[in-house]
């Protein structure tokens, strides 16, 4: 049996995983700060798009994932699901944060003020209200099979306020600048040299999230696996050595 040190080493590759992010993190940095050009009418202002937009779309890509998870755990019943969920939900939390943060950012010099209860800002900050709810929800209940089924309800909903996210610059009178790039394929209002920058970006915060999420998915296996075998010792149906698999 593995002590809880070799449990909780990273495995090599996933160390030259977060090692290889060092640098690209860093080119997006250049490429957001440096190498794309000023805006003709915000100047550099444009520069906080680039990172708040990216981690915008990681956080929705997150938060949708948290409630696959979570909608797949009420289906199969299976612990691994759960466990995937709450890294993805604690990666929607941290990027759903740094969207507001980005915002109030933006906002401060073109508006004057940190917060102006913009209708896609005050979405937002009610998502991350919700998904503070969830990991709440978790604290209270000690059952895993309760807590995993009431949380992913919980993150269900969360997922279903996505559309009126993404879409209230649209369907709301709002101070928020209108999308640069449609989805329906209507085109794009951005010089290719900031959609580079921006994809760039996104593409690093994809692949930052992606490594977060998969050691955190690596610790909560660890976490269940303990669980159970302290489960089994008290029942008495495994030695005290013994190693329950999840």
């Amino acid at each position: 049996m593995m002590d809880a040190s070799e449990r909780l080493r990273r495995p090599a590759w996933l160390r030259a995983w977060g090692v290889a992010l060092v640098p690209l993190f860093l080119a997006a940095a250049y490429l957001g700060l440096v190498w794309s050009p000023q805006d003709v009418n915000q100047g550099n202002l444009i520069r906080i798009m680039y990172a708040h937009v990216s981690v915008a779309w990681i956080g929705f890509v997150a938060v949708g994932l948290t409630a696959l998870f979570g909608a797949l755990f009420l289906w199969r019943g299976k612990r691994r699901d759960d466990v995937l969920a709450v890294a993805s939900g604690e990666m929607a939390l941290l990027f759903s944060a740094l969207t507001i943060i980005g915002g109030m950012t933006y906002s401060r010099p073109t508006l004057n003020t940190f917060w102006t209860w913009d209708a896609k800002l005050t979405l937002t900050a009610l998502m991350v209200a919700l998904l503070v709810g969830y990991f709440i929800v978790r604290a209270l209940i000690d059952d895993p099979v309760r807590r995993g089924r009431v949380s992913a309800v919980v993150a269900i909903i969360v997922a279903a306020s996505l559309p009126f996210n993404y879409l209230a610059a649209e369907w709301f009178r709002t101070l928020h600048p209108s999308r640069a790039i449609a989805l329906d394929g209507s085109g794009v209002t951005m010089a290719p040299e900031m959609l580079f920058t921006l994809l760039f970006n996104t593409v690093v915060a994809g692949l930052v999230y992606a490594w977060f999420m998969v050691d955190r998915a690596r610790l909560g296996r660890i976490e269940a696996q303990l669980e159970a075998e302290r489960a089994e010792r008290e029942l008495g149906s495994v030695p005290s050595g013994g190693v329950v698999r999840v």
